[in-house]
């Protein structure tokens, strides 16, 4: 097998303690924004959030963050 066959492993997602993962519906993700963004958004414009928290609904406890842009992108409201 050559080094570009092998399978890559899948990376696992964190859990709350009741099992929640930031796909999970029961996830809320907690928007951070940079002073330019908060200002950006005052405005009208549609700003990129610096950092995501996601928070269980159910248990109410923080299990997983992202700063990377292009994981942030996704949460873009």
């Amino acid at each position: 097998m050559m080094q570009s066959e092998l399978p890559r492993p899948t990376p696992t997602l964190r859990t709350c303690r009741c099992g929640t993962t930031r796909d999970h519906g029961a996830a809320s993700p907690e928007r951070e924004y940079t002073l330019g963004g908060s200002l950006y958004l005052l405005w009208g414009g549609t700003s990129v959030p610096s950092r995501v928290r996601f928070r269980c609904i159910h248990c109410g406890e923080v299990f997983d963050e992202c700063t990377a842009r292009s994981a942030c992108m996704k949460y873009v409201i």
